[in-house]
């Protein structure tokens, strides 16, 4: 069971990326699910779900055998927060995936609007919870700026 979690919480070891994991391991899996769903908004919902659900018990479980609170390699939260921030968004082209790649790892970097307190919680519930947020905050602003433009 402990090495199903540690699989899935680093997404089958790209969470072992030298440089950026979250980025080029967890987030860019994130597009790769979303492109894959997108198009059927109750299966992308249900995948996002999913998603979410293995992310906290993965993490949880991984963060215990890393001996380290959100360790860098488990990079499954990022995944589910790039899936939050696209979730249902009207416009699916690239310029919005894009967008909303880059406006989700800022939101996650910076951690801004008291999102970094939710790091507290204990367990996979604290690592996904920020990414979650951060990826609100990111489907918020893309459609405002779909308003926009």
């Amino acid at each position: 069971m402990k090495a199903l979690a540690k699989l899935l919480a680093t997404c089958f070891y790209l969470g072992y990326i030298p440089i950026a994991p979250g980025t080029l391991g967890g987030s860019l899996l994130g597009v790769g699910l979303y492109l894959l769903v997108s198009q059927n908004n109750l299966i992308n919902l249900a995948v996002t779900y999913a998603v979410i659900v293995i992310a906290i018990w993965s993490s949880g479980l991984a963060e215990g055998m890393f001996g380290q609170k959100d360790d860098q390699r488990i990079v499954i939260d990022e995944t589910a927060g790039m899936m939050v921030a696209m979730l249902w968004l009207p416009d699916k082209s690239m310029l919005y995936l894009g967008l909303g790649f880059v406006v989700f790892r800022v939101m996650d970097i910076v951690k801004p609007l008291g999102i970094k307190k939710l790091q507290l919680i204990k367990g996979g519930w604290g690592v996904v919870a920020d990414d979650i947020a951060a990826g609100l905050i990111t489907n918020i602003i893309l459609r405002i700026v779909m308003k926009i433009v």
